[in-house]
This record gives C-alpha cells, structure tokens and sequence, in this order.
C-alpha cells in the first residue's frame, strides 16, 4: 500500500468516526510506506548498501558528547554522521550489539533523508528558532520528524531487534 493509499484510508476512517489518526499514526504510516518503497526500489533491507543507492555519505566521528547528552547520529546535506563513541551507550540501553546500533543510528538517519522530500513530512517546516525549540519542547514539527525518522528505522532493521529494544524503541 504507497503513502497515498494510507492516507485515504485513514481519511474515510476520520469522516466515519469523526477521529482522525495522532500525528504518530500519521507519522508511522509515512514512515512505514517509505521504507518499504525504498527497500522495494533497491532490492535491499541492507541499510549500508540503501544509503550507499541513493547517494548519502556517511562519515564518522568520535566527539563525545556533552555530560550525560548522547548524540548518536545526524542528518544534513545528503551526509550522516554517526558518532562512534556514543553509540556503545544505545547498544548497552537496548541489549544489542553495538554493529547492530549503528545500523538503527543510520536507519532513523536514512529516514530524514529519504522522508525530506515527502509533502507530510515537511508541510509547515518551521524556522531554526521554532525547530529548536520544538526540539528542546519535544513537541511541533521536529518532534514529528523525529517520529516518522524512528518508524523509519524500526521497519527497516526492527525484525533484527530482540522483543524489548523493538518495544522500547515504540
């Protein structure tokens, strides 16, 4: 089912309950459809080789971080970067390896790239003021990328995650 097809049908359920999806519903369901369009159009669930397809370059850090901030990736300009230094912390929190971490880091990270160019997904963008403080607020728009980034990801590597990472990560 695309995005679109989604979206109609949670539309017909909104006019007959008169209840529309939460933006994680919204959120879940663009992810979802996303990942699997370019999982489908790559003839891969690799991340490395999906990033390597569409033209992203991932480059490496080791800055560690801010007294107890854990930064484990970013996104900007067709680069992620993952920061390899922090990534041992998400690999201890969720029980996983930390190779396995690092291909949840760069899932999410795919996912802004690959949601970016979606209408849904940067409808309303706001300002770097307002973005910030969405951010800091985990509320608005950020928090709304950040969600379908997360959704992204687990449809992409979510079935190599044991029950209680997958779980937490919803």
């Amino acid at each position: 089912m695309s995005f679109g097809d989604a979206l109609r049908a949670q539309d017909g359920t909104r006019r007959a309950t008169g209840i529309g999806p939460t933006d994680d519903e919204r959120a879940k369901t663009l992810a979802e459809a996303t990942a699997r369009e370019l999982r489908t159009a790559h003839g891969t669930d690799d991340v490395s080789e999906l990033v390597a397809a569409v033209g992203v370059t991932v480059r490496h850090s080791e800055w560690d971080g801010v007294d107890g901030l854990y930064l484990f990736g970013t996104y900007a300009d067709s680069v992620i970067t993952l920061y390899d230094s922090q990534l041992p912390h998400l690999a201890e929190r969720l029980g996983i390896t930390a190779s396995l971490a690092a291909d949840l880091v760069l899932a999410h990270e795919l996912g802004h790239h690959a949601l970016d160019g979606h209408e849904e997904a940067t409808l309303g963008r706001p300002t770097w003021r307002q973005r910030l403080l969405s951010w800091v607020a985990g509320s608005g728009h950020r928090a709304f990328e950040e969600r379908a980034a997360r959704w992204f990801a687990l449809e992409l590597v979510g079935d190599k995650l044991p029950k209680d990472a997958r779980a937490a990560l919803r």
